[in-house]
């Protein structure tokens, strides 16, 4: 990289921070720096959240995984969208109104009133090992792969890893949730413009017409055809996107701490629900773009064959950047990874510390909201450095792809099994749904690593959540004795 690209990637790190910083708010208690009081409201507060959510779903993992799965498999990849407007409605008309009208300041309040503190204490258990093992991830593999795609020396791993980790800790601890709101906006408008110039550079330099690109797919490869196969083994099918991922996606909106904390700094229900809606907009539309990507490298190195070419699909956009990109738009790539990579890590810091202080330290309630406050941004600093030191440990389990979902499904599929049930008028026995979340985590682990595709993991272990926890409600309500007359 030439002297400008670092040039660019410097000054959006220190511009981000500095948006962070500016826009914390007053903070006046630790409700402010969770929620922010319910502020956002209206037509701009409502955008600033739904692109914020979109920012937080969207890591440098997706940047990673979405442009690979699409250069192996195609548009099969996008099919799991097309139900997603019927998860809109789930969250607008069902799950919202009535999650909004019991919590009030902290994402799994609503689990605490109807189970009690030991259902609360073990989902928040499931969050904090989901989200500490993802945000390593978050870190990990968007540095690992700009220091081995070229982009970067390989000397820049850890301090890149430093970089991201220290940066986005420090404007999480000052910001809070207002300042990370604001600053997932900004990153989200960054991605979003690298993407549209990224597909533009290269369709200007195929020779090919649009007719053309798309005859030479349709005759040489598969990436313009469906996968309509019902195997459970398939890494790629149209059932296996609709299904399980739109399961995986519900599991996120429905039940991570992550986003529940943006509906609570909505003004009220019908804003949180427009959020919602401007997320999955913004989704859609980074997500066609990452598949447009995939899809137009795979273009590419068809017409113009690459012997160095890396054999990992993960690696292949950090390479096309790094070959074949000018000096500044590399910078603004990188940038744009880092953008990704830094709104997951804020997000996560934010929720997790939240999670950590309301339910694992008893005292928190009985001190004075300033050193509760106090305590909370400690907090905050404790969860990004363990998150930045997770980073060095992290492994590959396969691709990208299917290592977001091990991380989601294992964990996440059991938490919205118990925002389900929480609800729900269904009377379950607390030991029963705890029961149930244990084991629903070992049949996630036990898809993940079986022959079963990993795309298939929040299904399955959600699945076995809630057929054990209503199952038991069930039997019970089956075996009481007829009332006598």
């Amino acid at each position: 990289m030439t002297s400008i690209d670092f040039l660019i990637i410097f000054s959006y790190l220190a511009a981000t921070v500095a948006i962070g910083i500016v826009y914390r708010g007053k903070q006046d208690d630790t409700r402010d720096y969770f929620t922010s009081h319910r502020g956002f409201g209206g037509m701009i507060g409502t955008a600033l959240i739904g692109l914020s959510i979109a920012a937080t779903l969207f890591s440098g993992l997706s940047f990673v995984a979405f442009p690979s799965i699409a250069f192996t498999f195609g548009i099969t990849v996008l099919s799991g969208m097309v139900v997603w407007p019927l998860l809109y409605v789930l969250m607008r008309f069902w799950f919202l109104p009535r999650y909004l009208a019991v919590a009030q300041t902290s994402p799994y309040e609503i689990i605490e009133r109807r189970f009690g503190i030991s259902v609360r204490i073990t989902a928040s258990a499931m969050f904090v090992a989901c989200r500490l093992c993802w945000m390593s991830a978050v870190i990990y593999v968007p540095a690992l792969l700009l220091t081995s795609g070229g982009l970067l020396d390989p000397i820049w791993f850890w301090p890149l890893v430093a970089l991201i980790g220290i940066s986005s800790t420090l404007y999480t601890v000052i910001g809070g949730i207002r300042g990370v709101i604001i600053t997932d906006a900004v990153q989200m408008l960054l991605i979003t413009f690298v993407l549209i110039a990224t597909i533009a550079c290269i369709a200007l330099r195929n020779p090919l017409s649009l007719a053309e690109v798309t005859t030479t797919l349709q005759d040489t490869t598969r990436l313009l055809r469906l996968d309509l196969s019902f195997s459970l083994t398939a890494g790629m099918t149209v059932w296996g996107m609709m299904i399980g991922s739109g399961v995986q996606t519900l599991c996120a909106f429905a039940s991570d701490p992550m986003l529940l904390q943006r509906y609570l700094a909505a003004s009220d229900p019908k804003s949180a629900a427009s959020a919602v809606g401007t997320s999955m907009v913004a989704q859609v539309g980074v997500l066609v773009m990452l598949a447009l990507v995939g899809l137009t490298l795979g273009t590419w190195y068809l017409l113009h064959p690459d012997p160095a070419m890396p054999a990992n699909p993960d690696q292949v956009f950090y390479h096309f950047m790094a070959t074949q990109m000018p000096a500044g738009f590399v910078g603004l790539f990188v940038a744009a990874v880092l953008a990704a990579t830094m709104s997951s890590v804020t997000s996560g810091i934010n929720a997790l510390s939240g999670s950590l202080l309301s339910d694992f330290v008893p005292l928190a309630q009985r001190m004075g909201e300033q050193r509760l406050l106090r305590l909370a941004r400690v907090t905050s600093a404790i969860v990004g450095i363990v998150a930045t030191l997770g980073a060095g440990l992290v492994k590959y389990l396969g691709t990208v792809f299917n290592m977001m979902n091990l991380f989601y499904g294992i964990f996440l599929g059991p938490m919205l099994g118990c925002m389900l049930c929480a609800i729900s008028s269904l009377r379950i026995d607390r030991r029963v749904l705890i029961f149930a979340m244990v084991m629903g985590c070992l049949a996630g682990a036990a898809i993940g690593y079986s022959p079963i595709a990993n795309i298939w993991v929040s299904f399955g272990s959600c699945a076995v959540t809630l057929t054990i926890a209503i199952g038991s409600t069930l039997s019970k309500s089956s075996t009481k004795p007829a009332p006598t007359t």
